[in-house]
């Protein structure tokens, strides 16, 4: 499995204060560790939220939205409810 932030992360993730940033870098690693042990924390909130989309939990505002693609996994986006939504909104297009 190979991880992948796409140019879309980056920028999202850059706008962060820097504790959503560590909060995203922990819910990844969280979303790691249940990929490979299969065994979910509570609070990480996976679900499928597209087509080719899911999303995970960093906080009751927050979510990172992310894609599998064989065995890669591309992080797209990080940001607040309202954010994701109109993130997904333009990727419907």
């Amino acid at each position: 499995m190979r991880l992948n932030y796409l140019k879309s992360y980056d920028r999202s993730f850059e706008k962060l204060t820097s504790l959503g940033q560590e909060n995203s870098i922990k819910a990844i690693d969280a979303l790691i560790e249940f990929i490979k042990i299969g065994k979910k924390p509570q609070g990480l909130g996976l679900k499928k939220v597209r087509k080719d989309y899911w999303e995970i939990r960093l906080s009751i505002k927050n979510r990172i939205i992310f894609e599998f693609k064989g065995d890669v996994i591309n992080f797209a986006f990080v940001g607040s409810h309202n954010e994701v939504k109109k993130f997904l909104k333009q990727k419907g297009k």
